[in-house]
């Protein structure tokens, strides 16, 4: 039985891992295009794969009990809410700047993906038990 629920976490550890490193990708090559400037189809399609799923994909990295649900739907889902909200907020307080948000989304993104993967693998430092 240990034996099996063992197997079960490592096959959870290696899509976890996969789906933040595909992410982690993604985000480091929409931000290399917009640093250098180009337009163009792999800029659209990078955009669109980070909005439907790198910000979504931190939460649920970050937050293992969601991922039972589905790594791949959760984080669909938590993406567009979260980008929605936030441009929503930006848009209320007159502070419209697509690029910029999305930049400084992309960067607190490809943070929070590291912070999962060193949880998920019990590299971060947790707080002592009293």
């Amino acid at each position: 039985m240990t034996s099996q629920r063992e197997g079960r976490r490592q096959r959870g550890v290696q899509v976890g891992d996969v789906l933040d490193l595909t992410s982690a990708v993604t985000v480091v090559g929409l931000l290399a295009l917009i640093y250098e400037g180009r337009y163009g189809v792999p800029r659209i399609l990078l955009a669109l794969a980070f909005t439907f799923f790198v910000p979504g994909r931190v939460i649920v990295s970050n937050w293992p009990r969601l991922a039972r649900w589905s790594e791949a739907a959760a984080a669909m889902v938590f993406s567009l809410a979260v980008l929605a909200l936030l441009a929503t907020a930006s848009l209320w307080a007159h502070a419209w700047r697509p690029m910029a948000i999305l930049v400084i989304e992309a960067w607190l993104s490809l943070a929070g993906l590291g912070v999962g993967m060193m949880r998920r693998h019990e590299r971060w430092p947790r707080a002592p038990v009293r």
